[in-house]
């Protein structure tokens, strides 16, 4: 077995052994010295590691566990002494002096406005390392690169360096030495409560502002980089990284969605949806629609859900790219529904709205068309058709070229009619 796992295994027993020491019916001298002896023989292991570059390291997370551990054992410095057999212990096993864990110190008589600052700074320190857990974990589960490891390593050094800075006699001979040499000893609990604060709120505005800012980041990577050059797996990684990072962020749930579309994973598409519409981003609302329509056949929900969505009040209606689609698959839907008298009236909505858009759109048009067919009104679709035909532009239009072409008779076009629509736009 390798060092690196020998000393998984002893924190591992070594976190178990700390929280069952919380219970006061398991504190016993057994106990107490087998946590020590243990506590020894992880140094031991790190000891050792630390002078084999080649090993493996330890996680962040494994760091900021044993962090919490040594804080919990910090603060039973009382306890510890009340151990009549922690003498005779120590000279049995003769630690070394820097093993704190074996020298609780007698507490010094401290100004009561000394005892208030330390507590505080407990506190504060305990804040500090939820931050730090946190956001290493997010940044941590993922795949390896550049910003994941800064996002792991600097949390996780930040409320190390305060921990130990107060916890552990080490640490406070660092601190006492570097930071605080110059400040009287009356005042050391108040910097020190200073210096925690410090390091709360920059781990606050990492968590704040650092991994929104980062999962824009890597959102736009996908979307700009990986989903335009058709990088299917690279763009859904990062669209699961942005969300994991910030996980209110409905631009990448839509994007993470359009992303499971073309994989063809379309149930996970629809949560992807679910969630965007429900953060009220209604861009998702046509894709839902479009996939309730064509993958479930499910007409009247898709005629809810957009008709919902015009009726929205906080609706952008400046925003016709939005307003046409919503417009547009609402006539689709009724057409279906053979509601043809409301489908008409969307169609025709949606089609005004065309002048407004940033380029042409055929959809309206061949849509109105179909339904001028079904009441055989045979040069009102003609007429639709053609401009339907006029209207392609892009490459997802090209479904309707087929449709047009077909009804309109054209020879040399081998495309099928099939009952589908193209998709909306992402972006």
């Amino acid at each position: 077995m390798q060092a690196t796992d020998i000393l998984q295994t002893a924190l591992a027993d070594y976190h178990r052994q700390v929280r069952a020491l919380k219970e006061p019916k398991n504190w016993s001298d057994e106990s107490v010295l087998e946590m020590l002896r243990e506590r020894d023989r992880i140094q031991a292991l790190i000891d050792h590691l630390a002078q084999q570059p080649a090993s493996k390291t330890l996680t962040a997370e494994k760091w900021i566990t044993l962090s919490e551990d040594d804080a919990l054992l910090g603060q039973w410095n009382d306890r510890l002494l009340r151990l009549h057999t922690l003498s005779t212990w120590r000279k049995s096993v003769n630690p070394p002096a820097h093993h704190w864990w074996w020298h609780p110190k007698k507490p010094e008589i401290k100004p009561i406005l000394g005892w208030f600052w330390g507590g505080v700074t407990i506190a504060l320190l305990t804040i500090a390392l939820a931050f730090a857990k946190d956001i290493a974990t997010r940044f941590f589960d993922g795949a390896p690169g550049l910003w994941s490891s800064i996002g792991t390593i600097v949390p996780a050094a930040l409320a190390l360096f305060a921990t130990g800075g107060v916890l552990t006699k080490v640490g406070q001979t660092i601190v006492d030495t570097y930071v605080l040499s110059k400040a009287k000893p009356r005042y050391r609990p108040l910097v020190r409560c200073l210096l925690a604060l410090g390091i709360v709120l920059l781990l606050f505005w990492g968590h704040a502002v650092g991994l929104p800012w980062a999962a824009q980041r890597y959102h736009a990577v996908g979307q700009r980089q990986y989903y335009q050059d058709k990088q299917l797996t690279n763009a859904h990684a990062s669209f699961q990284r942005a969300l994991r990072l910030q996980p209110d962020f409905p631009e990448a749930n839509h994007d993470l969605a359009v992303t499971y579309e073309d994989l063809r994973e379309f149930g996970k598409a629809k949560a992807e949806y679910a969630k965007a519409i429900q953060a009220g981003y209604l861009a998702s609302v046509n894709n839902l629609a479009r996939l309730q329509i064509l993958e479930d056949e499910d007409d009247e929900s898709a005629a809810i859900l957009l008709n919902t969505a015009l009726k929205d009040t906080n609706r952008d209606t400046e925003d016709k790219e939005l307003e046409y689609g919503l417009r547009k698959n609402l006539g689709w839907a009724w057409l279906r529904q053979e509601r043809f008298v409301s489908a008409e009236g969307e169609l025709k909505r949606a089609i005004q709205l065309e002048t407004e858009l940033k380029e042409p759109r055929p959809d309206a048009h061949c849509l109105l068309a179909q339904l001028y067919e079904t009441q055989q009104q045979e040069q009102a679709a003609k007429t639709e058709w053609e401009t339907c035909l006029s209207k392609i532009n892009r490459p997802e239009d090209d479904i309707w070229v087929g449709l047009a072409s077909k009804a309109l008779g054209y020879e040399g076009e081998n495309n099928q009619a099939t009952d589908t629509l193209p998709k909306e736009e992402t972006n």
